[in-house]
């Protein structure tokens, strides 16, 4: 009753954060497109939110499949 049968108790959020920096900028001037400024951006260290969800899944607090489900669009 407590988790209304769901399997879950409380709530925690995944996070993804972009910084628009230089590089950033500078990309955008040239008019790179997106996929490329993500992808250039996760190596040079931004988590996304799968990243950060599969963080949360080895710390116990949710399942694969949650994080899945919250992050079916994503495609990193």
């Amino acid at each position: 009753p407590y988790c209304l049968n769901s399997g879950y108790h409380d709530r925690s959020a995944i996070f993804e954060l972009f910084t628009v920096d230089d590089v950033v900028r500078e990309q955008t001037m040239r008019r790179v497109g997106s996929t490329v400024i993500k992808s250039d951006a996760v190596k040079r260290g931004m988590r996304t939110l799968r990243q950060d969800g599969a963080r949360k899944v080895l710390a116990g607090r949710t399942t694969p499949e949650e994080v899945m489900r919250m992050t079916q669009m994503d495609t990193f």
